[in-house]
């Protein structure tokens, strides 16, 4: 079982419409395909406008009942999570019949360093990673999240810290554990500066021998990026000593080989 949870279309700040995404899966050998557009409580360019969440989501269900379907397909969300405000991620959160939701960090503060690769010059990068690292945390413990999503993107635009961020990554694991979530394995990583998956692969190491699962996204923005660089990923993961993915359906996990 393959699964590309990660993945977002023309309702969010992709480029393809839903219907291209799934003749890609199939000659990418993925199984299960989740639609993930970006959904925030901040008002931000890249989510799904609130006056066509229903357009999408029937949109969604049109094609879970198309006959001869490639894939499976889920329903699923990428939702930012803010400190201070989960209360109204998870009012979000329950207006939509999701599959799963993967939390991710794009702010720090008000600052969308996702975007901007000249934002980081002036800023000290440990302390960067230290408030990073730190929210990445909070977003684990909330228990808002099926799915934690390119879990050390931080490093995106090839900043790193003077130190080894190793005893980061521990700290986020031991809430990893607490709160039995999920590791996206995100090989979007490999297209950006950083010429790597999020999370590196020390990271995923670690993740594995504490026993917290994983699962696969491409990050797509268009049809021609599901499933890439998904050979990668998965010899890389069973290298490690991974023999199963997290799959999901109605928030409910379940293991599958690959």
């Amino acid at each position: 079982m393959t699964p590309d949870y990660h993945t977002h279309t023309n309702f969010s700040d992709g480029i393809s419409p839903h219907y291209s995404y799934l003749s890609q899966a199939h000659y990418s050998c993925i199984d299960e395909l989740g639609f993930s557009d970006h959904f925030s409580i901040l008002d931000s360019h890249w989510s799904v406008r609130n006056d066509e969440i229903i357009e999408m989501h029937e949109r969604i269900e049109a094609i879970k009942h198309m006959e001869n379907l490639p894939v499976q397909v889920r329903f699923g969300a990428e939702i930012d999570y803010i400190p201070g405000k989960e209360k109204k991620i998870r009012q979000l959160i329950r207006t939509l019949p999701l599959d799963y939701v993967i939390g991710s960090i794009h702010f720090l503060g008000s600052w969308n360093f996702d975007t901007d690769p000249m934002s980081f010059e002036g800023r000290n990068i440990d302390d960067l990673y230290d408030i990073y690292f730190t929210t990445v945390r909070k977003a684990i413990l909330s228990g808002l999240y099926d799915i934690i999503g390119h879990i050390d993107l931080i490093k995106k635009f090839g900043h790193y810290p003077s130190t080894d961020p190793s005893h980061w990554h521990k700290k986020i694991i031991r809430s990893l554990k607490q709160m039995n979530s999920v590791v996206e394995v995100n090989t979007n990583g490999l297209n950006k500066p950083c010429r790597e998956m999020y999370p590196e692969e020390k990271f995923l190491e670690a993740c594995f021998h504490a026993n917290i699962p994983v699962t696969l996204g491409s990050d797509a923005h268009q049809a021609n990026q599901i499933g890439q660089y998904f050979p990668k990923a998965k010899e890389i993961l069973k290298r490690i000593g991974y023999r199963q993915l997290a799959t999901f359906h109605k928030r409910k996990r379940t293991m599958q080989p690959f």
